[in-house]
């Protein structure tokens, strides 16, 4: 099925990778894997501890700790805007997933005027087999639709 045929998607989201998952007339479909630029661990080569100069307490964080938060949020922010441009074509988007990502991608689209007549939902859910997303995803449409 050609991609611009759905109007339902389903996205299950984590901060590493989100997969879109197409619904039309009772039939689910993997469309799509998006990997993040997000690393949750980070270490540069020769970096010393996160700690400060005059002591040797990891107590006394070091401005390394606010250069890595810093570079984390745009990562997040890179991953979420290439996540609205390819939920923008879909009318229904359900969001679901473990951990706070698609709590986050949700409040990123209903501050985006461009998503204000869409229809978005956010369902829990844990890591899923390829099958059992597509299952997800086809319930989920099949007992919201009369």
């Amino acid at each position: 099925m050609d991609k611009t045929s759905f109007k339902q998607i389903g996205v299950w989201i984590d901060q590493s990778k989100a997969y879109l998952i197409g619904y039309h007339k009772g039939k689910a479909e993997l469309i799509e894997t998006v990997d993040s630029p997000y690393e949750s661990i980070k270490r540069i080569e020769g970096e010393v501890k996160d700690m400060t100069r005059f002591s040797p307490n990891p107590e006394h964080a070091s401005n390394n700790e606010h250069k890595k938060h810093n570079i984390s949020q745009n990562e997040l922010n890179e991953y979420f805007k290439m996540m609205e441009t390819k939920l923008h074509p879909f009318d229904d988007i359900l969001l679901f997933g473990p951990g706070t990502a698609k709590e986050q991608l949700r409040n990123r689209l209903r501050e985006n005027k461009s998503f204000g007549g869409k229809w978005l939902s956010v369902q829990p859910s844990d890591k899923l087999t390829d099958n059992q997303l597509l299952a997800f995803v086809r319930d989920f449409y099949d007992s919201a639709t009369p």
